[in-house]
């Protein structure tokens, strides 16, 4: 609540009322006698009081600097405890169908609530470290969407060496991945996989009949081919 708050005595003077809801900005003052709260003085109701003192057609029924606070005032606000919870608070402003509530302490007036001010207590807090906020994932792990898009290259990836494989046997069989222990394919660490295929031996590779990469390539008249097209 509001401990500093706008506040007039049904005895000031009317003019000086209004100006001071212009002057504030506000649109509403607590009206108070000895401390307590006995009415509003909303700037439509001032407002209303000043037109008819003037009169309709321009003729004044009466002078508007002898008006007072208490000609113009309403019912006073819906009063609260400062020890009241701010759900009370919301409920009565709803209730009550009032832009604020007045805190009465022992009778007397000691803050205002507006609905701003109840709205700004419950809005939600977000920071740096709320988790989850705006979809992110935590630091170090992959977006579902990253992830996707990680799995569809790697897809298009694993198709572009099958098709490679498929459309140049010979060259493909140079690429093959050694088998644990071994080294690379081509290099001192182990052995040529078509001279390994001349000699009999099994091995992996792309079987020069079908292009079917295969990890048990056997010899049948002097190629290197997999166990089904050896069969055929």
């Amino acid at each position: 609540m509001h401990r500093e708050f706008l506040g007039a005595s049904e005895s000031d003077s009317l003019s000086e009322a209004a100006a001071l809801l212009v002057d504030e900005e506000t649109n509403c003052l607590v009206v108070v006698r000895g401390g307590e709260p006995v009415g509003r003085l909303e700037s439509r109701d001032a407002l209303d009081a000043l037109l008819d003192a003037t009169g309709v057609a321009g003729e004044s029924e009466a002078d508007p600097a002898d008006l007072t606070v208490g000609d113009a005032m309403g019912p006073p606000l819906p009063a609260v405890s400062p020890d009241d919870s701010l759900a009370a608070v919301e409920e009565r402003l709803v209730a009550e169908g009032a832009d604020r509530v007045v805190a009465v302490d022992d009778g007397a007036a000691v803050g205002v609530v507006t609905d701003g001010d109840a709205l700004a207590a419950v809005a939600p807090r977000t920071g740096t470290g709320a988790d989850g906020f705006g979809g992110e994932a935590p630091p170090g792990e992959p977006r579902a969407d990253e992830a996707a898009l990680t799995a569809a290259a790697a897809a298009d990836s694993g198709a572009g060496h099958g098709a490679a494989a498929t459309m140049d046997p010979e060259g493909a069989t140079g690429r093959v991945a050694a088998g644990p222990g071994d080294g690379a394919a081509g290099t001192d660490g182990g052995g040529d996989p078509v001279a390994e295929a001349t000699s009999g031996a099994s091995t992996q590779g792309v079987c020069e009949n079908c292009g079917a990469l295969v990890p048990d390539l056997v010899t049948s008249n002097g190629q290197a081919v997999c166990p089904n097209c050896r069969e055929i």
